[in-house]
């Protein structure tokens, strides 16, 4: 019988919030404003050359928001500028700010409002409250597109690559709902190397694991697969914060070629499956999902693949819960890097044979 699952993934909190270390280089950045029309934008998201669909979290404006969007284009109020990034391989444009209001001008223009909802202007003035845009004047039709939205197109010139993205992305993302670290993750590093963690994370054996049926939404989910991965792959160099090894892992794994991200998954595959032999969700302690125990376990199994093992693998991870020094790097100051190699000398100790 499978274990029962939870509706929200609760992990015990055994980490200090670390901030990012001192970027270690300096950028050369340039910077140029453009206004471009509401008109031009939506051609642009229309035509694909605005990535925003598969680049940021989901849009979540209500539609008496989106409404008073367009309704301050009409009126002639100003609008906040938004932020596209311009990387060098490509020369569509990442929004990294201004999502919520680019998809609302090209929900208008289209009619639809998330799904086959009509989108009628709602709450806003009442010379086109309840209006479509086919239904507006030609006057008021004119007003919008000729309207202008002040862009802010960022590239980086030094270093030759695209790494300052992450940290513009993370500092312009400060209002409102914050973005979270791994949400960020996958604005930046969308492609191959998100939906490599994607993927993984839909598995049935890491979904019983965790003890999570529905994938979370802010994706912490998603974060623990990175982790562990980052782990197994790079933990002789680690070095705290925890958040920062990560996403710099991650930007390595979208370098890397296909094979290796099927490398990977394999591996994570294959070691999710021996750790369900450990028992029913057996990083589940005093209650809660322990993030210190999940990953240096599962990066071992991972490092040491199921022939570096002991045979009676159950038996000897109730030894590792019964050891005082693993429940001590287990519960405190999990992240710290002296703390980190103690824990995974001690799992090794443990569990290989």
């Amino acid at each position: 019988m499978e274990p029962p699952v939870d509706d929200d993934l609760e992990v015990a909190d055994t980490e200090p919030n670390d901030e990012d270390a001192p970027a270690a280089v300096r950028y050369e950045i340039a910077s140029f404003p453009t206004d471009f029309t509401v008109r031009v934008m939506f051609e642009k998201w229309r035509d694909g050359q605005l990535i925003i669909p598969e680049f940021q979290r989901r849009f979540v404006w209500k539609l008496p928001q989106a409404s008073r969007l367009i309704d301050s284009f009409l009126l002639g109020l100003p609008i906040p500028q938004v932020f596209l990034y311009r990387e060098r391989t490509s020369p569509k444009l990442l929004v990294i700010d201004g999502q919520q209001r680019l998809a609302s001008i090209a929900y208008f223009y289209l009619g639809r409002f998330e799904g086959d909802r009509v989108f009628r202007l709602t709450g806003v003035d009442p010379r086109w409250n309840g209006r479509t845009y086919d239904e507006l004047s030609e006057d008021d039709r004119l007003t919008l597109d000729d309207s202008t939205l002040r862009s802010i197109v960022i590239q980086q010139l030094q270093p030759n690559d695209n790494s300052s993205i992450y940290q513009i992305f993370e500092r312009l993302n400060t209002g409102g709902t914050q973005l979270n670290p791994m949400e960020i993750r996958k604005a930046v590093f969308h492609g191959p190397a998100y939906e490599m963690l994607d993927e993984l994370n839909k598995t049935p054996n890491w979904r019983a694991l965790i003890g999570l049926s529905s994938e979370d939404r802010r994706l912490k989910d998603v974060e623990l697969v990175l982790r562990i991965l980052a782990l197994a792959e790079r933990r002789d160099s680690y070095q705290k914060p925890m958040k920062t090894f990560i996403t710099s892992f991650m930007a390595d794994v979208a370098k890397e070629s296909d094979e290796y991200r099927e490398g990977l998954k394999q591996k994570f595959v294959s070691a999710s499956a021996l750790a369900r032999e450990l028992g029913q969700r057996p990083f589940h302690l005093r209650g809660r999902l322990n993030v210190a125990a999940l990953d240096s376990v599962m990066a071992t199994l991972i490092e040491l693949g199921p022939h570096g093992l002991r045979p009676d693998l159950q038996a000897a991870y109730q030894e590792l819960l019964d050891s005082p020094e693993f429940q001590d790097t287990a519960q405190y100051d999990t992240s710290d890097t002296n703390v980190v190699e103690r824990r995974f000398t001690v799992v090794r100790a443990r569990l290989g044979s």
